[in-house]
């Protein structure tokens, strides 16, 4: 006997008797991500529990949106902006940021490559500041990579408060949070 479930919008059979996997039956037209199963007992229940890489933009909305409304449930808000730079209409550097617990989070900051160390970035970064003041921020958090622009943020007034190390590629790498307070009369 063989039960099959539908998870994550393909069909996955799940274990035979004889424990062997069976093939996946794709729902959609397209390319496909690699999807791997494994079976866990979890609080006395099976569940075959499935990992996708990469992963599918309607699964990642799905969990965001499932916890975007738990945290509006729970009357935490979280509110999400972005603000751009264009020239003759061309997207040339942007920022994406949100506001919830009364801080500003940053979340990506790009500048094109022939723009860079412009002051764009800068620009940017204090537009964002003034937005998640606007919105009654206290305090930011940004983090980013040792490979990436670790020397910025100070530059800025934010304060390292937390580093792991990593590698990627072959050389070590560090992911670094900075944060910055915002005084009363800024």
């Amino acid at each position: 006997m063989r039960s099959e479930r539908k998870i994550c919008g393909v069909h996955a059979l799940g274990l035979n008797r004889e424990g062997v996997r069976r093939p996946l039956k794709a729902e959609t037209a397209g390319p496909e991500p690699t999807a791997r199963y494994h079976m866990e007992v979890i609080d006395d229940e099976e569940a075959m529990l499935e990992t996708l890489d990469p992963v599918p933009p309607e699964i990642a909305t799905a969990i965001s949106d499932g916890l975007n409304a738990f945290n509006e449930s729970a009357e935490i808000r979280r509110e999400a902006f972005a603000i751009v730079w264009r020239e003759n209409g061309r997207l040339i550097a942007g920022i994406t940021a949100s506001v919830s617990f009364s801080v500003l989070f940053i979340g990506n900051l790009w500048v094109a490559k022939s723009l860079r160390l412009s002051g764009i970035g800068r620009k940017l970064m204090a537009a964002a500041e003034e937005e998640g003041r606007r919105r009654a921020a206290v305090m930011a958090c940004v983090d980013t990579l040792s490979i990436q622009a670790p020397d910025f943020y100070p530059k800025l007034g934010y304060v390292e408060f937390g580093r792991i190390s990593g590698h990627a590629g072959g050389r070590p790498v560090d992911r670094i949070w900075f944060r910055k307070e915002f005084s009363a009369a800024t």
